[in-house]
């Protein structure tokens, strides 16, 4: 068991290797059960008379530790000493992972694991008191302070090499490890066969700049990262949350604007006019031009245009031009109205409408009328819709408007000011959506590539 209860570190203490008689440093001299010879890779045990004997031969490391032996870093408020180096792998499986034995002498023990330059720090209930009162229940979920973990892998642990001392045999232990992720956290359930209980210990991701800092090393010699760890946190999904619950208020404050704007500034009618045009027979597909009734404006106004006309598999085009009264200006807008149908295969189809809406913004204040200028397909056309309740223009004789008449067709015109234009709320909506959108499509994506080392995944189905 580990030295605690201190008010600092220990006195190390050197003891001989009973086979090459090569000093070994104990940095934690009281709490050491066993150790490793750096000369001849001798897995030493102390008995309890204190003699020192060769357990076994252990296997030498294949990597020189990044932190080494004896080194103090002061981590999450704890000054810890590094009192060993562990090389492990999953039995039956490549995977490989290194384990540096930190020392605290308030504590206990705790260490940092690193794989493929992924590093998390572990302790157990020493310095999580809270892990005490989880249950091992093999659900694929554990609940821990408000965090719901996932679970993301199980293997058997297997040392292949090691250096300095520890508290139990290590070389004999063969721990089934069960991992669950809530990133940045990882919560571990180690079982040791022939013991009742698994032992819980919780991780956090953390940043070799973090640890090099710590321990007064240098950066560089820190390895490489390699693809997304199990427990690294994702900048994408710290974007996502922080972005999501803004979404409703951007909706919200979208409508406020439009209906505040309808309100302020309410739609009203200016122009409602249908006209009665005569065919031009001086010129192909077109009608003799008018000009309807004035209008004013108070004040600028955004104005809708809706072209109605009752074509019946047949266009109709019409160019119509605003004109101020008082300067002359004018904004020209030209629009095509198409209606087709008819029957194909025993199927009735239809294709186009009967009306079509411009939406001419920012018009000043003043007097307008419209010149309208109709053209349009063959005279084998429906002259005009019913529904319409057509009134003539003063001075304009009531021609017959049934259908059939190959001369005449309708036109009607109306015309609103300050109309609400939802086009703008939704492209303004779809708009503010895209970076929400980008930022959960990269938080999905970073999420599926770190489950891609899981054989527990919940994206395996859409693979």
């Amino acid at each position: 068991m580990a030295t605690i209860n201190l008010r600092s570190f220990p006195y190390a203490e050197d003891v001989a290797c009973p086979k090459c008689k090569q000093q070994i440093t104990l940095y934690d001299p009281e709490g050491s059960e066993y150790c490793v010879c750096i000369s001849c890779s001798s897995f030493i045990h102390f008995t309890n008379n204190d003699t020192a004997l060769i357990q076994k031969q252990a296997d030498p490391i294949d990597q020189q530790p990044v932190l080494k032996l004896g080194s103090v870093g002061m981590f999450k408020g704890y000054q810890f000493k590094v009192i060993g180096y562990v090389e492990k792998k999953e039995q039956g499986a490549s995977y490989a992972w290194r384990e540096y034995i930190l020392y605290n002498y308030e504590k206990g023990y705790a260490n940092f694991a690193e794989y493929d330059g992924h590093w998390t720090f572990v302790a157990g209930k020493e310095f999580y008191p809270a892990l005490g009162e989880l249950k091992n229940r093999g659900w694929t979920f554990i609940n821990y302070e408000e965090n719901e973990y996932t679970l993301f892998s199980k293997y058997t642990a297997v040392t292949t090499g090691l250096i300095g001392e520890f508290d139990w045999d290590i070389l004999f232990e063969r721990p089934k490890t069960t991992e669950f992720v809530a990133p940045p956290q990882i919560l571990y359930i180690e079982h040791v066969p022939n013991q009742t209980a698994g032992q819980f210990y919780l991780g956090e991701y953390t940043e070799p700049a973090v640890i090099a800092d710590a321990f007064k090393t240098d950066i560089k010699l820190f390895p490489e990262r390699v693809g997304i760890g199990a427990n690294q946190p994702s900048v994408h999904a710290k974007r996502w949350f922080a972005i999501y619950k803004l979404i409703p208020v951007i909706v919200l404050l979208l409508a406020v604007v439009g209906f505040g704007g309808s309100f302020i500034s309410p739609e009203y009618q200016v122009l409602d006019n249908s006209r009665n045009i005569e065919r031009d027979t001086t010129k192909a597909n077109e009608f003799k031009p008018y000009i309807t009734p004035s209008f004013e404006l108070n004040k600028q106004s955004a104005l809708n245009f809706k072209i109605q006309c009752a074509v019946d598999n047949n266009w109709l085009e019409a160019t119509v031009v605003l004109v101020n009264e008082k300067n002359n200006q004018s904004w020209e807008v030209t629009e095509s109205i198409e209606y087709y149908h008819g029957v194909e295969g025993g199927e009735s189809w239809s294709e186009g409408s009967q009306e079509a809406d411009v939406l001419l913004s920012a018009i000043p204040a003043g007097k307008y009328h419209l010149n309208v200028y109709p053209a349009a397909g063959d005279n084998n056309i429906k002259a005009a819709d019913p529904t319409l309740n057509i009134i003539p223009e003063p001075g304009i004789p009531n021609i017959n408007t049934s259908v059939g008449d190959i001369n005449v067709k309708t036109i009607h015109i109306n015309v609103t000011a300050n109309p609400i234009i939802w086009k703008n709320f939704w492209v303004s909506l779809s708009l503010l959506c895209l970076y929400p959108l980008y930022t959960w499509w990269r938080m999905r994506n970073y999420e599926k590539r770190r489950w891609m080392n899981s054989d527990y995944s919940p994206y395996e189905t859409e693979e």
